[in-house]
């Protein structure tokens, strides 16, 4: 009985003292993350809309949500703003790909024409899923002022709003196109003032 009472105890003890000391460095460090964050996403928003140089956070998006079930998507949505008038939207969207939630920021203008895409996180198959979130398919969207829904094709693009698919990786790509057009939705609907 001795012969167990005392590595356990000394295991116990190990614990608490390490959990003590994860308990302490997180509280020394949170501020300073968040601040971290805050940067990053603010920066982030700078890289999709540049045209902006403030950005304002539009509340309660779910009473949009309501009227669309492709505006759920959207998880955020920021007013750019220069000057007092609004250059476009930003907006943080979380589409389902083959591996997971891809989270991606989407700019627009005021005119509708796609600003910037940036991804955030996924959980992609490297080499081959991946490649539907690097800049080569993602500039496939840039520029484009879509007069029709964003659609993925895996033959010669006809028209601006088709996107030419990854080759193994089409359900990624469908998932980052339905993304994007997620946000032209959203952005039609606060263009409109509805």
């Amino acid at each position: 009985m001795k012969s167990i009472l005392k590595p356990t105890l000394t295991l116990f003890l190990v614990c608490l003292i390490v959990t003590g000391a994860l308990s302490v460095t997180y509280n020394i460090t949170k501020d300073t993350i968040s601040a971290r964050e805050a940067l990053e996403a603010e920066n982030g928003r700078k890289n999709v809309l540049p045209e902006a140089d403030t950005y304002r956070k539009i509340e309660n998006i779910e009473e949009l949500q309501e009227k669309s079930t492709r505006l759920e998507l959207v998880k955020e949505a920021y007013e750019g703003l220069k000057g007092g008038n609004v250059e476009g939207y930003v907006f943080s969207v979380v589409s389902k790909g083959y591996g997971g939630d891809i989270k991606i920021m989407v700019g627009i203008d005021k005119d509708m024409k796609i600003t910037g895409i940036k991804v955030l996180s996924h959980s992609e198959t490297p080499g081959l899923g991946s490649k539907a979130t690097n800049e080569k398919f993602l500039s496939q969207m840039i520029g484009i002022v879509p007069k029709e829904k964003l659609k993925v094709v895996k033959t010669k693009r006809t028209k601006s709003e088709e996107i030419d698919t990854v080759t193994s990786a089409t359900i990624t790509s469908e998932a980052v196109v339905k993304a994007v057009q997620a946000a032209v939705d959203m952005a039609a609907v606060l263009k409109s003032g509805v």
